[in-house]
């Protein structure tokens, strides 16, 4: 089509670029905190910024996942952790070795670190779910915290993630094919169509990802 288009205007011609691209991924280790507050809501600290990547977003669904999956009952409707999530900036200060938001991995590192916070708190708190289940056949999030909090149980977890060795460093793959006009006359680029690949390995959220490329 294009060597058609080309052949029968003399002033206007089109043409393909084609880019492919391997991407190097290196992970870096990261920090996170996860507190429960007593009235159920849940506050999020990570090392990386938000920064219009879709960072916090992914992290109030890890949070809401690695929570719910193992303590909240799947008959409850009312039950949406992810509605109880705020994540809040941090700083130095409160998360130590946060390092830098770059390259494409916070967001993985981020996570990671959070569902490792997550861990914690789940095996504080599962004890006590077992032992409410036992007794009344259902166990609501607030009576969880509830009764985790009048028996003193620590609903702060810290963790660092760091990667496994020989799980940090990846390759990722994409490509971009765009088809462009140009006017030999007025020097005027128009750029007809674009269509990029690029590989999210097992996305955290479709829908983020689809924006942020």
């Amino acid at each position: 089509m294009i060597k058609e288009f080309n052949g029968n205007n003399t002033w206007r011609k089109r043409a393909i670029s084609l880019v492919p691209i391997i991407y190097e991924v290196t992970v870096s280790p990261i920090p996170g905190k996860v507190s429960i507050l007593q009235d159920g809501s849940i506050v999020v600290e990570v090392g990386g910024i938000e920064m219009g990547q879709g960072l916090w977003t992914k992290v109030k669904q890890m949070t809401a996942f690695a929570l719910s999956s193992n303590l909240s009952n799947a008959d409850d409707d009312d039950e949406n952790l992810l509605d109880k999530i705020r994540v809040i900036q941090t700083d130095s200060l409160s998360l130590v070795q946060s390092g830098f938001t770059a390259g494409s991995t916070t967001s993985e590192s981020s996570c990671a670190a959070v569902k490792l916070c997550c861990d914690i708190l789940v095996e504080r708190l599962m004890p006590i779910k077992n032992r409410l289940w036992e007794q009344t056949g259902s166990v609501k999030w607030e009576a969880l915290i509830t009764a985790g909090h009048l028996e003193s149980v620590n609903f702060a977890a810290n963790a660092y993630y760091v990667p496994v060795a020989g799980t940090g460093d990846y390759l990722n793959y994409g490509a971009a094919v765009s088809e462009v006009e140009i006017n030999l006359l007025t020097g005027e680029t128009r750029i007809l169509q674009s269509d990029m690949i690029y590989d999210c390995g097992q996305s955290l959220n479709p829908a983020v990802d689809l924006g942020q490329t």
